[in-house]
């Protein structure tokens, strides 16, 4: 598979692997962080093509849970 990611988006998948596949975090509040937006759609991106999935926390606007996937892995050359 062919893993033609943006190198934000691999620092994301690098994150995630840091914190042993998965990583739970709020990623800020969009009023203080002008990042935000471009992060999401990095996450958007990176969960569309399979390589992490996205849970939400049982509360709304408490964050998600991001968790790498077999593709995920490979993309960080990791098989």
């Amino acid at each position: 598979m062919s893993h033609e990611l943006t190198d934000h988006q691999l620092e994301i998948l690098a994150r995630v692997l840091q914190h042993g596949g998965v990583l739970s975090s709020p990623f800020g509040y969009s009023d203080e962080d002008a990042l935000l937006p471009a992060l999401r759609e990095n996450i958007a991106a990176l969960e569309a093509r399979g390589l992490i999935t996205v849970t939400a926390h049982e509360a709304p606007g408490q964050g998600e849970t991001l968790t790498l996937t077999e593709e995920g892995y490979a993309a960080l050359g990791m098989t």
